[in-house]
C-alpha cells in the first residue's frame, strides 16, 4: 500500500509539471496575441478561463499530493508500530519459551527426587516389614519427605535414654538405608505428658531433657553406623505434639516415640 502511494505521488508531480508548462504556454500565447492585436476580447477571455481552470486543477492536484504524503507518513508510522509490536511479541515468545524450559527442568528434578524418596521408602518398608506388622514401626511417605515412626519401647527402657539391644539392632538397619541418601535427616524425640519424678529428676528435670537425650542417643548410633553427622539434626518436642490422647495408657504409649524424617534438603558435605 505504501509503494502504491509513492507511485501516485510521483505521477501527480509529473502532472503538476505539465500543468505548469501548459500554464506558461497559455500566458505566452495570450500575450503575443494581445500585442499583435490579432485576438478578440472574447478569445482573450477564453484563454484566461482556460488558464484559471488549469490553475484550479493544479491546486486540486497539489491537495491530492498533500493527502497522499500524509497517508504515506501515516503508513510509515503504522509500519514502525508494527515492527516494534513484532519485536515485543518475539521477546514475549522467548520469555514464555524460557519459562516452559525452566518448568520442564524443575518438573524433571521433582520426578527424580520423588523417585529417590520412593526408593528409600520401599527399602525401609522391606527392612522393617516385621516391625510394621507388630505396630512397632510405621513408615509414611509425606510431602515433606519419608518419616519413620519408632515405638519408644523397642528402643529404650522405661525412663531411660540408653538404647536397648533391640533398639541398637533396629537403628543399625535404619542406618544402612539412611546413609544412602544425601538428604537431611531429622531425629525428633517425643514423650507423653507424665511428669518426670523420683531419681530421674536429677538427670532429666523435665520431659524436654528426656526426649532430647533419647534423640541424641539415636543420632550418635546412626553416626557410628556411617550416617554423616552434618546430615543429621536432633530435636526435642518433649510432651508436645502428641499423636494420641494422653488420657489412656494406649495413647501415652503412642506418644512416646522417636521420629526419623528424611527431608529432601540437600546437604553440602565438607
Amino acid at each position: 500500500m505504501a509503494v502504491q502511494g509513492r507511485d501516485k505521488v510521483k505521477s501527480l508531480n509529473s502532472e503538476k509539471k505539465l500543468i505548469r508548462a501548459g500554464r506558461g504556454l497559455l500566458l505566452l500565447v495570450a500575450g503575443v496575441m494581445l500585442l499583435s492585436g490579432c485576438v478578440s476580447k472574447g478569445r482573450f477571455e477564453t484563454v484566461v478561463k482556460e488558464r484559471d481552470s488549469a490553475l484550479a486543477e493544479m491546486d486540486s492536484t497539489a491537495a491530492e499530493r498533500d493527502a497522499l504524503v500524509a497517508e504515506r507518513d501515516l503508513l510509515a508510522a503504522e509500519r514502525s508500530d508494527l515492527i516494534k509490536g513484532m519485536g515485543d511479541l518475539n521477546q514475549q515468545v522467548e520469555e514464555v519459551a524460557a519459562q516452559k524450559a525452566q518448568a520442564a527442568k524443575e518438573a524433571e528434578l521433582a520426578r527424580a527426587e520423588l523417585a529417590s524418596q520412593q526408593a528409600v521408602f520401599d527399602s525401609l518398608e522391606q527392612t522393617f516389614a516385621k516391625e510394621q506388622q507388630q505396630n512397632q514401626v510405621k513408615i509414611e511417605m509425606l510431602k515433606s519427605g519419608v518419616k519413620v515412626n519408632l515405638d519408644n519401647e523397642i528402643l529404650f527402657p522405661s525412663g531411660s535414654s540408653m538404647l536397648n539391644e533391640t533398639g541398637v539392632d533396629v537403628l543399625k538397619r535404619a542406618a544402612a538405608e539412611l546413609k544412602k541418601s544425601p538428604y537431611q535427616t531429622l531425629i525428633a524425640g517425643y514423650t507423653d505428658n507424665v511428669p518426670i519424678s523420683g531419681k530421674l529428676l536429677e538427670r532429666y528435670p523435665s520431659n524436654w531433657e528426656l526426649a532430647g537425650a533419647r534423640a541424641a542417643s539415636v543420632v550418635r548410633l546412626l553416626e557410628e553406623e556411617g550416617v554423616p553427622s552434618a546430615q543429621m539434626l536432633a530435636i526435642s518436642f518433649g510432651e508436645n505434639s502428641p499423636v494420641d490422647s494422653n488420657d489412656t495408657p494406649e495413647g501415652r504409649k503412642k506418644n512416646r516415640r522417636i521420629e526419623i524424617l528424611l527431608r529432601p534438603v540437600a546437604i553440602q558435605m565438607r
